[in-house]
């Protein structure tokens, strides 16, 4: 086990004095500030693969949180698992660290890990945090066969072109049908309901159907290993398309809270559109295949499809109902891969210097 920029960890009571090793005393260091209480910390990692089973010989970093010695904020620990996938890391900091793996032809993972149970007078006492060391999985995932996919972002909104009509929308353009956008064929058929009373008591609804009765939905309910880079499902499944219609509400009344708000959203949608069917076998002989995911995975609790109802205007609140979304769309008819190449986005308007998630 090793410190990165030549710190060396003695083994007793002495633990907490550093060696420095041609570096300028990190107490000293002007951006530092007032030294928090910081005490010693534990993990392990225990790396494993897509069925669970330990990986040996993986390398490993655990950045333990220590603002007061570290420009970084960050006491790095480098190895590499043993035989049972596993690797240690002690040092003093906060209570709070991070976990790295990335191996060859695998997907980069990460992991926060918090250890902070009891009081602070507990763990001063102590002189440790607890849990003490606790082993932590971390899933890393292989790379398959990433292929250049249709990729947008949701960092830009759909206007509703109308309130109270149905508008198509292009799921390949990713813009309303002319004369409202660049789109050509209706996949989506959306309609936008209004209310505006203030800032307090308005709401929107967003209701979004296929037009073709063979397109369809399937939700994620959740994610699983989400420690990892690639966190959507990398094949979408060849049935199972059976949603056809969401509504989506926003609003708040009165008090502000969301309208909705209990119900517990999916975390993202697989698609399937311009579906052609064989109605003497029952098949599906053509189709276009996709994911959508949230557009701020940082919050809760909302529809893939975000729903936003007003905007400002010369100072004044206004309704304005749209909705945006990220999405990653399979350009090649019946091919179900969705693991994304990041270096190469079909979208027009991509920006190919930026690397988006697989």
């Amino acid at each position: 086990m090793m410190m990165k920029r030549g710190y060396l960890i003695l083994p007793s009571l002495l633990f907490q004095c550093l060696v420095l090793m041609g570096q300028e005393n990190p107490d000293q260091f002007p951006e530092a500030g007032a030294r928090e209480e910081n005490y010693v910390m534990r993990i392990t990692a225990r790396v494993i693969d897509e069925e669970g089973n330990p990986m040996a010989g993986v390398p490993v970093r655990i950045g333990i949180h220590n603002v007061n010695d570290f420009r970084d904020q960050y006491n790095d620990f480098l190895g590499k698992t043993n035989e049972v996938g596993k690797f240690s890391a002690e040092g003093i900091g906060r209570g709070l660290a991070k976990i790295d793996v990335q191996k060859e032809g695998y997907y980069l993972s990460r992991k926060t890990v918090t250890c902070y149970e009891g009081n602070e007078e507990q763990i001063r006492k102590a002189g440790r945090y607890s849990p003490w060391n606790p082993t932590i999985d971390v899933m890393i995932k292989k790379i398959g066969k990433p292929i250049p996919m249709l990729v947008w972002l949701g960092d830009r909104s759909h206007m509703a072109p109308k309130v109270g009509e149905e508008v198509g929308f292009d799921l390949y353009m990713k813009d309303w049908v002319q004369p409202h956008g660049k789109g050509e064929h209706p996949d989506l058929l959306v309609k936008f309901s209004t209310r505006f009373i203030d800032q307090n008591d308005y709401s929107t609804t967003c209701a979004i159907r296929f037009a073709n009765p063979d397109d369809g939905f399937i939700p994620i309910p959740e994610l699983l290993n989400t420690e990892s880079l690639l966190k959507y499902p990398r094949i979408a499944p060849d049935e199972g398309y059976e949603l056809k219609r969401l509504l989506i509400t926003r609003g708040a009344t009165g008090n502000g809270a969301r309208d909705g708000a209990a119900i517990k959203e999916p975390i993202g949608y697989l698609l399937r559109f311009r579906s052609i069917k064989d109605e003497d076998a029952g098949k599906i002989m053509s189709a276009y295949y996709g994911k959508i995911t949230r557009p701020q995975e940082r919050v809760r609790n909302v529809n893939p499809f975000e729903v936003q109802s007003l905007d400002r205007v010369n100072r004044k609140l206004v309704s304005a109902p749209r909705f945006r979304f990220n999405m990653y769309l399979n350009p090649t008819p019946n091919d179900r891969n969705l693991e994304y190449d990041q270096r190469t986005n079909l979208a027009p308007e991509a920006d190919r210097g930026l690397t988006w998630p697989p």
